[in-house]
Formats: structure tokens, sequence, C-alpha cells
């Protein structure tokens, strides 16, 4: 008997549980590729696929559902094994099930939701489906299921290639709802039932998602909209993390129970996902017995499908941006405390931010643990009355912190941000923590940007948009016609202005800032006097991004102390007086907390004027 003759014989089908949890289970470690277990240790597989036969499951599914050539090639760098993996998933699968069983191909997303930087094309995913498909039933397995699909409009291209390769392949097609009923993308069921209704599926559904109840919700709603047969197919529940290890909750009686559930809603497939077991399989199966199917009723839902542009206009109110607008600026960096005594940090640089105009402070600089700069920028504007720009990092938060973050700095009143990739932990004091780095510095700059235009990172809409002003480093050293090149598309990813590194060459500083105006770019020159010989020598040789000219190191040789901090100031006001009148704004970055070298420049400064700004305002 064909899978289709079997579907339309039966009340409802049993189909197995997780396959990933399961070899989690066994031992082999989150990073590995679980889909090349086909061909490493297909033993484990093996295990697995007859642990669910033996517990009554009716379909068992291939281990492939990453087995793509995009992810393959992206994160394990074996997208050449793409075929090897699917059609031995498959024959892994078949052999197991000797006829006993049907086996469903495993197909999962190709992109990620996060994945922003590499989108793929239609046509492109076109074919990444294609050769896991062929690849799956060349391997013999009985029919296809789509699973944990987040973006709709590629599940539709994966639907329509399975069809286009076998028009008579059973195809099941399901979507994840893990964000309060809605899609990672926030399409609602009704809307993905209605989609997935005009295809050629032969069943849709949902699974994954936040455990029985959120999948018990979806598929309710799903039935009132389409004809077609239901699937549900949910985790055990919600996932933690203790003492290093993933825990799902082992709940087989429980989620057997959602089964009638299900069953009595009209859904005709029902499996498990992420933390389900044989366990609950065999349950699942005994509570299920001699039960029958609830009858469906469709109803006439009205759907309006959501507009894909629903970002709002943006609208910066910040008091950096007008006085970079109006005239030139006097920021000063600041590190925030190594503890929690803030008036002493006060004490310290309170006297030298008197023509200052904004303080900018730095996010754990080397990798050190220093007080949160969001903390310190609202303590400092507070105590200080000084406009604050807050240096924040990609190095130590996820995408949820960084979001969590940001909405906080905007219920505060913070708006200017610098978005950094931070120092890798390797060179600080905590050299085994993890570099989290869920997106790039550009990326930084569009998740800012995307909540200042009212969304989300993945597009859904907040309660209200944020205001950031968001500026982005930009070096010096090396071509400067390449490294406008590189802020440029930063800029397009909705960055305002542009802080350069430590400025030293100021030849290639000049073409810089003439390009970034030509392109009305405002741009903040970076300036850190030297303080000794052995600093220069320091930042020469040893920090990324930093080239001292020859003769302003021989003038540091033998230099230290009060006569090499005279000699940085000397550097410093011959650097500063060049740069004056093509740069809005001038970052000191005092070396060590040496902030009185600042008071010190801006005394001698040749060009007064540039910094009556403040008096002004």
């Amino acid at each position: 008997m064909n899978f289709k003759d079997f579907f339309v014989d039966k009340e409802f089908i049993i189909f197995d549980g997780a396959m990933g949890t399961e070899i989690y289970a066994r031992g082999v470690p989150k990073g590995l590729c679980y889909d090349e277990l086909n061909i490493t240790m297909p033993e484990i597989v093996q295990e697995i696929h007859r642990g669910y036969i033996s517990a009554g499951a009716e379909v068992i599914t291939t281990n492939t559902f990453g087995a793509n050539r995009f992810i393959l090639e992206e994160y394990f760098g074996i997208g050449r094994k793409t075929q090897e993996i699917n059609y031995y998933g498959a024959r892994i699968a078949k052999q197991i099930a000797k006829g006993r069983v049907f086996v469903a191909g495993s197909i999962g997303p190709i992109s990620r939701p996060l994945d922003k930087e590499k989108r793929l094309s239609d046509e492109e995913a076109r074919e990444i489906f294609r050769e896991q498909i062929e690849a799956l039933l060349e391997g013999g397995v009985d029919l296809l299921v789509f699973e944990t699909f987040s973006c709709l409009d590629e599940l539709l291209v994966g639907i329509k290639v399975a069809k286009e390769i076998d028009p008579n392949v059973f195809v099941i097609a399901e979507m994840s709802f893990p964000n309060n009923g809605l899609t990672l993308f926030g399409k609602n069921p009704y809307e993905v039932g209605i989609r997935l209704d005009r295809t050629e599926a032969d069943a849709i559904g949902s699974n994954c998602g936040l455990g029985p109840q959120n999948v018990y919700e979806v598929v309710r709603k799903m039935a009132t909209v389409t004809k077609k047969e239901l699937s549900a197919m949910p985790n055990a529940g919600l996932a933690q993390f203790v003492q290093g290890k993933f825990y799902y909750p082992y709940n087989p009686r429980y989620f057997a129970e959602y089964g009638r559930k299900f069953l009595a809603a009209g859904v005709k497939i029902i499996g498990g996902c992420c933390g389900t077991t044989p366990e609950h399989i065999r349950l699942l199966r005994e509570r299920l017995n001699g039960l029958k199917r609830g009858k469906r009723k469709i109803a006439r839902v009205q759907v309006t499908e959501r507009a894909e542009e629903i970002r709002k206009e943006e609208e910066i109110h910040s008091a950096l941006k007008d006085m970079l607008q109006r005239g030139r600026v006097f920021l000063m960096e600041v590190d925030p405390p190594r503890g929690a005594n803030f008036q002493g940090f006060i004490k310290k640089i309170e006297p030298h931010v008197k023509n200052i105009h904004a303080i900018t402070v730095s996010d754990s600089p080397m990798a050190r643990p220093r007080m949160s700069p969001i903390s310190t920028a609202k303590l400092l504007r507070d105590r200080l009355g000084k406009e604050v720009v807050i240096h924040y990092t990609c190095r130590d938060r996820n995408i949820i912190g960084m979001q969590s973050d940001l909405l906080g700095a905007h219920a505060l009143g913070l708006e200017n941000f610098i978005a950094l990739g931070g120092d890798p932990p390797s060179i600080g004091d905590y050299p085994f923590a993890t570099g989290v780095y869920d997106l790039t510095s550009e990326g930084l700059v569009e998740l800012m940007s995307a909540l200042n235009h009212g969304v989300d990172f993945l597009g859904n809409p907040i309660s209200s948009k944020t205001n950031f002003f968001i500026g982005v480093g930009m070096r010096v050293s090396g071509d400067p016609y390449k490294n406008f090149e590189n802020i440029m598309k930063k800029i397009r990813k909705g960055a305002h202005f542009v802080v350069t590194q430590p400025v030293f060459n100021t030849d290639k500083a000049k073409i810089i800032f003439e390009l970034l105006r030509e392109a009305g770019i405002p741009v903040i020159a970076g300036l850190m006097p030297l303080i000794s010989y052995k600093n220069a020598e320091y930042l020469h040789n040893e920090v990324p991004g930093i080239e001292i000219p020859e003769h302003y190191i021989e003038r540091m040789k033998g230099k230290s102390g009060d006569a090499g901090e005279e000699e940085g100031v000397r550097i410093a006001l011959e650097i500063l007086n060049d740069i004056l009148d093509l740069a809005n704004g001038v970052l000191f970055m005092p070396t060590l907390g040496r902030y009185h070298i600042v008071s010190r420049i801006l005394e001698r400064l040749e060009k007064p004027s540039f910094h009556k700004l403040q008096t002004q305002d």
C-alpha cells in the first residue's frame, strides 16, 4: 500500500517524536551537525527509529531536518555532502522500517530568521530545496514533511518544488507559531491556513512551537479556514538550560491527553517535536486507541493579510544631532567604574567636562567588566547635565538581550548610541568567557533602525517606536576610499553619524572627512593624546586600526611622565588644528583615565571659538 491509500483508509495517523533532542540525549553535543550522523554514526539514528517503531509510530521521519546545502555549507562546511546525507538518511529509515511503517522525508527551513546578511532569492531557494528533495526521494521516502517553518513564502516555494519533482508525492506543510500564537514574522494561523489551503500540499498544520497547548490553539484556528487535513506535532513544552544541558518537560501523559484533544478537533496526523520521546508516542497511541476524530466546521473567516511594509517614519529628536548640525562639538570618552563607587568616579571626571558638550561611555573596553554603559550614562546625565552617548557592543548580548536593553534605554530617555562589535573576550580578564556576537555591528545598526521605525528585528510591530541617534565607528588607517565604502553600508542600514578611530594621519583623515561631507554624513574625529613613547609604540604596533606616523613616534622617543604628556598634548593640538574645519566634532579618548589632559588641550587650543557652542546653548 502506498502512503496516499493508507492515509485515506485511516481514521488518524501517529507519527514519531523528536529526532534532534533524542540524539542530544544520547550524548552528542550541540554544535555538531546532527544530519551528518547519517554517514558518520548511523547506529544512533537507527536506534532512535527502532524506538519509535516499537512505541507504535506509523510514520518515522528521516534525520534530515537541516540537511540542505545552504545550512550544511554555511554552518558546517559540508555542503558537498548534501545529497549523500539525505540519501542515507532515507535509506537508514527505510531499512529500519522494513515495510512495517512509512518513512517521511524531513525538510526544515533553508534560511534562519536572523540571517539577514544572506538573503536568498526564490530561485536560489528552489535549487536548494530541489537538491534535498530529489535525494530524499531517491532514497525511497514515502512522503515529505516540511517542518518548523517561520517564513511562509519560503514554505510555499518548497511545496511547489516538491510537486514539480513528483506531482504524486504526499506533502505535509507545517509552520511554527512561538510568538504568542503568531509566527516569528507575525502571521496568524488564519493567514497561514488560508495561504496553505491554496497550495498543492496534502495536509497542513503546526509543529514545534511552545508545546501542546500552543499547537492546539493554532490548529483549531487553522481548521476553520481550510478543507485540507490537519497535522499537529508539538514540542513537549518549554526547554530549560540546567547545569550546561537542555531539558524539556517529561510529560508523556499530559502529551497523550492533548493527543485526544487534537483528535477531537479533527486533526488527522499527530506526532511530536522537540523533547518528545518514544514513551510520549507509546502513551499517545494507547490514549487514542479506538477513538474517532471529531467533525470539523469550515467557517467563512475574513482575513486581511498584513501588508509587508508596516514600518513607521523615523523621527530623531536628539540634542547631539542638533549640535552636530549647528556647529562643531567636543566630546570626551570615559570608561565606567570597575566597581559600584559612582561618587568617586564623578569626582574624577567632573573637573574636566566644563568645555565638553557630550560624554561618551565605553562598553567594558578591552573585554574587562565594568558598570553597564546604559546605567553609567543615565547617572552621568542626571549628575552632570551633559548629553551622553553610549558605546554599545554585540559581544556580550544575544539578540533578545539587545532589544531588551535598547527598549529600556529608550524608556530612560537615552537616545545616542555608537554601534560596535566589541573587543573579543580572549583579550580581557575572562578569556574563557563566551563572546555572543549574534549580530555584527552592521546588524546592530539594522536592529536599532528597525526599533526607530516601530518594529523589532524580525519586522513585528512594537507598541511605540524609539528615536535612537545611531553612530558607527570607522577606521582611519588603510585605504580611505575602501573605508568609506564600508561605512556607507552601515549608513544605508540606518546609521546617522560616524565616529573615527584615533586620527594621527591627517592626510588620510581629510580624504575621509571630505567624502563624508559630500555624502551629508556628520563625522566626529577621534583624538587620542599620546602619553609616552611606550604608549605610542604599543598603539602603533599592537592595536588594530591605529597607524601613527613615524615622525610622531620619533618625537615621543625617550619621553614619559610629565614630558610624555606634554609632547602628547603638542601633537594632539597640531592634529586638532589641522582637522577642525572638516569635522563636525572631536571625541577625546584619554588614555588610562587621564582626563586632565583633555583640559590642557582645550585651554591651549588656537581656535577657542570652536567650543563656544556650549555657552550659546
